[in-house]
């Protein structure tokens, strides 16, 4: 029971990181492709303005939203496999999960380019993997028998 709670905390405290993280990741990507003068992403009162200005953005600033979501759930991966000691690849596998169906719905609340959920979606349970495979600790080796 008690690896349960750790691993449900693990992943609540990697999903919340690893959102930080994006989202940090995606204001660190602004200067790139600024909004225009007086339009503020964060208003939900400027939310179709936001939509509009999403539709005239180059395949670069998609590119970069992908990797900005690529690495939030890796990180998010990353910090639940720590607080898991490492021997199992689910608190990844569960980051990944949750990341895939945040993203899926962010494609269909958000204006992307066709091509876009075809590079992003799959991308979330990647990083997380790959993020959680390197750390996974190796098995302890069996003992030697004794002769």
């Amino acid at each position: 029971m008690k690896t349960l709670a750790m691993t449900v905390l693990a992943v609540l405290l990697g999903m919340f990181g690893g959102m930080v993280i994006m989202m940090g990741l995606h204001f660190a990507c602004m200067p790139f492709y600024p909004p225009p003068e007086g339009l503020n992403v964060m208003d939900p009162a400027q939310e179709a303005q936001v939509h509009e200005w999403m539709k005239t953005l180059p395949d670069g600033a998609f590119v970069l939203a992908g990797l900005c979501h690529w690495l939030g759930a890796a990180s998010g991966a990353v910090i639940a496999m720590l607080i898991t000691s490492r021997k199992s690849l689910m608190p990844a596998v569960i980051i990944g999960a949750l990341f895939t169906v945040a993203g899926t719905a962010n494609i269909f609340s958000v204006p992307h380019p066709g091509w876009f959920p075809y590079v992003d979606i799959p991308g979330y349970l990647l990083f997380a993997l790959v993020a959680g495979k390197l750390l996974l600790r190796k098995a302890d080796p069996e003992p030697a028998a004794e002769k």
